[in-house]
């Protein structure tokens, strides 16, 4: 599962959070497990006539016949069409009356196209609507793991999924209005100021208070060496403050750790890269215990997934099912533990909230039903499937699920529901603008109290 985490280290689909409260209620954030990314093809001039109509329908054939539930074409055309009345409106475009749509795949296609084909013939550059078109229709899915793809949300995808970084500023963002979470450490938005804590309002002087991490994306992220003027609101400025920022590859550790009281090993890990996390896991992990490590908190906070890991779970589970998924024909599949587990497995607890997502999620589901770690933070963001991502012929993709997963053990279904924590703890928005983590304090309680009973 890969996903949104606006990089800003953000990618194009993170999931807003209410500000006040950002932890306690999952919203969906669009992320992908083992997604296929096919290779761009060469441009055809015929999939640009009437406005690229013929790139749209690529993506309505594609919904209508792999998503993992059976579709109604006027259901997602109607997605399309208020999507694209919206945009023709901002452009000043006359639009026609919405057509009738009757579930005939076939006949509602060509009245669609027809009425399209009328609107993008009034502008000059139609690509916009069409990307309207195509969003629409994923939109009215609400689905976190079908969602459309610009080419700058394209190529963040795949370089996040690579490990590679992100071309943007270097902060993490999460809420309505976008609320920095996090810096990047010498990147470029802490070497131009930014803090934690502050709030987004405009990028370039567009006002994206409104809509959140995935409303500000497409906007601050962008080619290298290019300039972004971003407009906050800080608790201890009077007015809001502009910064421009010049962007670049911003490229974190993907596994970041620390010791904690001397006896608690603390790992935070960012993405489920290509490649797999589950070497360096180990190594992080035998690293702690010649430190006299005896207790790990496990952070996915904010992991939005990425590659299907199940070398990574194996370290924790030593035997049974770690993965369970089933597809549009009701079939179910399940991945074994592949025996290759830790020598030592101490006491863990592993944070979570509503931002992770996905393969994120299927690990903590694995470790939670097996019993190996308590969970302390918020529910998971219940975005938990596989993602097939291709290109649609202009750059742009659109990523379609195809499997949800289940509960390695329950059985019971994760997407839409996400993984409950053993101990329910939030952190609000003033929590992360003071600096406090209480989910971190929390875990730390935790096994402080187990390390008392056990005499450890």
């Amino acid at each position: 599962m890969v996903a949104p985490v606006l990089c800003v280290w953000l990618l194009p689909v993170l999931a807003a959070c209410g500000v006040a409260t950002l932890d306690p209620t999952p919203t969906p954030a669009p992320a992908t497990h083992t997604p296929v990314v096919a290779a761009t093809p060469t441009p055809d001039t015929e999939l640009f006539r009437d406005g690229g109509a013929a790139i749209i329908q690529r993506a309505f054939d594609r919904l209508l016949d792999e998503y993992i539930e059976p579709l109604d074409s006027s259901r997602i055309l109607d997605g399309a069409w208020t999507l694209l009345a919206q945009r023709a409106a901002e452009e000043s475009l006359d639009v026609p009356e919405k057509p009738g749509f009757s579930d005939d795949r076939i006949a509602d296609f060509e009245l669609f196209r027809t009425a399209y084909a009328s609107i993008a013939s009034q502008s000059t550059d139609p690509t916009q609507l069409r990307y309207a078109a195509i969003r629409g229709m994923t939109e009215a899915l609400q689905d976190c793991h079908t969602f459309f793809l610009s080419p700058v949300a394209n190529d963040t995808l795949v370089g996040q999924r690579e490990g590679n970084g992100v071309v943007g500023i270097g902060v993490e963002l999460a809420g309505v209005p976008p609320l920095v979470t996090e810096v990047i450490t010498a990147g470029p938005a802490d070497r131009a100021g930014v803090r934690v804590g502050d709030l987004l309002v405009a990028v370039d002087d567009v006002d994206i208070s409104g809509g959140g991490p995935a409303a500000a994306f497409e906007r601050i992220n962008g080619a290298e060496n290019t300039k972004v003027t971003i407009t906050m609101e800080r608790p201890d400025e009077p007015a809001p403050i502009d910064i421009t920022i010049t962007r670049e590859n911003v490229n974190p550790p993907n596994i970041e750790t620390r010791i904690i009281d001397e006896t608690i090993g603390y790992l935070r890990v960012r993405n489920f890269v290509d490649g797999g996390i589950a070497v360096q896991l180990r190594q992080t992990l035998d690293a702690f215990e010649t430190q006299g490590v005896t207790s790990w908190i496990i952070d996915m906070r904010g992991n939005p997934g990425g590659r299907l890991d199940t070398d990574a779970i194996s370290l924790f589970v030593p035997d049974g099912v770690i993965v369970r998924d089933r597809n549009r024909a009701g079939e179910l599949h399940e991945d074994l533990a592949t025996g290759r587990v830790l020598t030592t497995i101490r006491p863990a607890v592993v944070l979570t909230n509503n931002r992770t997502g996905s393969v994120a999620e299927v690990f903590v589901a694995a470790l939670k039903e097996y019993g190996v770690a308590y969970v302390v933070g918020a529910n998971t963001n219940g975005c938990v499937g596989y993602t097939d991502v291709r290109e649609l012929g202009d750059d742009s993709s659109l990523a379609v699920t195809t499997n949800v997963n289940l509960g390695p053990v329950t059985g019971e279904e994760l997407a839409g529901v996400g993984v409950a924590p053993d101990e329910l703890v939030g952190r609000t928005a003033d929590d992360i603008a003071a600096l406090l983590d209480p989910q971190l304090d929390a875990a730390v309680a935790h096994l402080q109290a187990v390390a008392g009973t056990t005499g450890q």
